[in-house]
């Protein structure tokens, strides 16, 4: 028996625009960043790239989670979820005290916040083949990212394991997810391979981590018609915004900006970044270090012209694997790396009167040796730095006085230097100091060095006891 009704077409809910969402839900690499301006529509394709293995089969094993860095920030996307779940999955059920969706395929996807590294405890032991982070640059590093990434795993053979991000470029973040994604070095798509392909394992085999590839995909207001026919006053909204690196960040997707950063309007990298030069005996000269061990450490080395302009000249960072992790070098190691490094100064002619260090590592409560004591037998010897009320501010006064009159520049060889001092974010609490959540040994050891104490020797502290 046949009919001649006329066969009906599946309703469409929702469909990717031709462009980026449709290259991020195709996109087979592990580690992708959908990144760009506002509008392109990046949380509606985050919440797809999780729904389009709802029902395939994997049942409870299809488990995901999503972050966002603070609890209220996760309302968008709840809101967001909200509004397709049902439509295209009518059985699907929402608990709102757990932050979780169930799917009547035991498929679940989990609504979270993490801001620090050792938020990851929480979800230690925990399977995750879907992990996702929503606006990445909130966060201030990427160490919270990078360690939840060892969730990302199944003991199912076949199930698809993805890491997938959106941000725009703007937050505390932005550089380290620029330099993570090598924003700006390379095009988007590009295959980044990761730093290790492989890890040797306790019984002496390889571990292959060449899977872990990353790339990112870059999106933008103009891919997504619906919202400029449907809200035609969106982009002169954007357009509107008095902040200049704001309106360039959300309306073009510009990455070559400091977002809000504590030195906004006072960095110029063209007058404070110099190509190196030999610096001349006569040159006063001087040290100060922040010490680190699970966190990098920084040394840097002063000199002054006659004019009084200070040049960093030479710094030592202390830098691990990962964002905001030290090398974990004992004392003797740096101070043998200080000396290396020191090697032809003798004979240059450089002296170095004034070393000043964080006051913190005189204390030896709980050792029988201090650090600057420790450091002292190696050969160093430490004066403290000055510590007191106002005296972080005080610092970041007169760096910024430097700064603005030209008074402090930076070899270009100092690339830890110009990495992060820049990029600092004013703390949201004490909008006079830097956000000390972020990676800023370099800064507080220029702190230390601007506000170095000259004392006749009978008056110095080289360490206590």
């Amino acid at each position: 028996m046949s009919s001649n009704a006329p066969e009906q077409k599946p309703k469409v809910i929702w469909s990717p625009f031709p462009g980026s969402q449709r290259l991020f839900l195709s996109c087979p690499i592990f580690e992708v960043l959908l990144e760009g301006t506002r509008g392109g529509g990046k949380t509606d394709t985050l919440l797809m790239d999780f729904a389009r293995e709802v029902g395939k089969g994997y049942g409870a094993e299809w488990n995901g989670v999503l972050f966002r860095q603070t609890y209220p920030q996760l309302d968008d996307v709840v809101k967001k979820s909200k509004k397709w779940f049902p439509q295209i999955f009518p059985t699907a059920k929402f608990n709102e005290s757990e932050y979780v969706w169930k799917f009547a395929t035991g498929e679940e996807l989990k609504f979270r916040y993490g801001d620090r590294e050792e938020d990851y405890w929480n979800y230690h032991g925990h399977n995750y083949p879907w992990l996702a982070f929503e606006e990445l640059t909130n966060w201030s590093n990427l160490a919270f990212y990078q360690a939840m990434q060892s969730t990302c795993r199944s003991a199912m053979p076949g199930i698809p394991k993805r890491v997938r991000s959106t941000c725009n470029p703007f937050g505390k973040g932005h550089e380290a997810v620029k330099s993570y994604f090598k924003i700006g070095e390379v095009p988007q798509c590009t295959i980044i391979e990761p730093e290790k392909p492989f890890l040797i394992g306790p019984d002496g085999s390889k571990i292959d981590l060449s899977y872990r590839k990353r790339t990112r995909i870059t999106s933008t207001v103009w891919e997504n018609k619906l919202l400029l026919e449907n809200d035609p006053s969106y982009l002169a909204s954007i357009l509107s915004i008095s902040d200049v690196n704001r309106r360039k960040a959300w309306l073009n997707g510009d990455w070559d900006i400091h977002v809000g950063s504590f030195l906004e309007g006072v960095w110029d990298a063209s007058k404070h970044i110099v190509e190196p030069f030999f610096i001349p005996s006569g040159w006063e000269m001087w040290r100060a270090m922040d010490w680190g061990y699970s966190a990098p450490y920084c040394v840097l080395y002063f000199a002054m012209n006659p004019d009084g302009v200070i040049f960093v000249f030479r710094e030592i960072y202390g830098k691990g694997e990962r964002d905001g992790e030290g090398s974990r070098e004992n004392v003797d190691q740096v101070a043998q790396k200080m000396k290396a490094r020191e090697a032809s100064d003798e004979r240059n002619g450089y002296e170095y009167r004034y070393s000043i260090a964080d006051s913190a590592i005189f204390s030896n409560v709980g050792t029988d040796r201090s650090i600057g004591k420790a450091f002292a037998d190696a050969g160093i010897k430490w004066r403290p730095s000055t510590k007191g009320p106002g005296s972080r501010i005080n610092g970041a006064q007169e760096i910024i006085r430097l700064l603005a009159d030209g008074k402090l520049k930076f070899f270009r060889t100092c690339k830890h230097c110009i990495r992060t001092i820049p990029t600092l974010h004013p703390d949201e609490r004490n909008p006079e100091d830097v956000d000390t959540t972020e990676e800023d040994h370099a800064w507080d050891a220029l702190r230390y060095g601007v506000q170095r104490k000259r004392k006749a020797p009978e008056e110095e502290t080289i360490w206590r006891d």
